[in-house]
């Protein structure tokens, strides 16, 4: 959790430094590379969830310090060359890069109903949650999250729990008030009067808006389960400090452009 915040942090450092000169693929390469080694390190941990939070954090950066598309389009094309063919030469001697969990849960996102007793129980059941929550929720009568259907109700499946006590009014309330955040963030992106302030805001703005929209994509079957958590909702000391510190750093920055501003 510390490193995302971390990232958003010394990545816009280090862009913000080599865009004062001319930005060449070379440059780009080595920028990207930075900033994917966190994420290749919590990825071995195994993490997918957080390595592709790292990774949406990096890429947000390189986007909003001006890399040109051409370069992100040619490196795409070379590391999706290389990644299928080390997939297809460790298939054939008999290396598995993805454990049977990971894979699990890729294959009850895309086949929900082949396995609904085992990989596919805690999708389905938050759909059954948030399903019968209809407009305006269950309240105290809901069964699918009170009875424990739901595993891990507290942490990657919250929104099933607001969905089915509050109904989609309650969902949708959520919604608006991330939307609401992530406006914010934009405005102080837009607004900072240094650009590596701009940076930070951009990449802590990835790094939010990433993970929610994940994760509701989680809780209504639209996304695979990765155990990326809900933002300041759901439960978690670490994620709720990292969460902290991101939007303090962003505060900071939203501070000293209204003091510039006011000289």
């Amino acid at each position: 959790e510390l490193a995302k915040v971390l990232l958003c942090v010394s990545l816009g450092a280090f862009v913000f430094e080599r865009v004062r000169r001319p930005l060449g693929l070379r440059h780009t390469v080595k920028l990207l590379a930075l900033g994917l080694a966190p994420a290749a390190l919590v990825f071995l941990q195994p993490d997918l969830g957080t390595g592709i939070v790292l990774v949406a954090i990096a890429l947000t950066i390189l986007f909003v310090a001006g890399i040109p598309w051409q370069h992100f389009a040619a490196i795409g094309a070379i590391a999706a060359l290389l990644a299928g063919g080390v997939y297809l030469a460790g298939s054939a001697v008999g290396v598995q890069f993805l454990h049977g969990y990971q894979q699990d849960r890729l294959t009850a996102f895309l086949h929900p109903s082949n396995d609904p007793k085992d990989a596919s129980y805690q999708v389905n059941q938050a759909v059954i949650a948030v399903g019968s929550g209809q407009e305006l929720g269950r309240g105290d009568n809901a069964t699918q999250t009170e009875l424990l259907f739901l595993p891990e109700r507290h942490t990657d499946f919250i929104l099933a729990v607001i969905g089915e006590r509050f109904g989609f009014l309650g969902a949708a309330f959520v919604v608006f008030l991330y939307s609401l955040l992530f406006w914010r963030l934009l405005r102080v992106m837009r607004r900072a009067t240094s650009f590596y302030g701009t940076l930070i805001a951009g990449g802590v703005l990835a790094m939010l808006a990433f993970q929610a929209i994940v994760n509701v994509g989680m809780n209504v079957g639209l996304m695979p389960v990765t155990g990326i958590t809900l933002p300041l909702i759901s439960y978690g000391g670490s994620s709720v400090l990292g969460t902290f510190l991101a939007l303090a750093v962003v505060q900071s920055i939203h501070v000293q452009s209204r003091a510039e501003s006011a000289r």
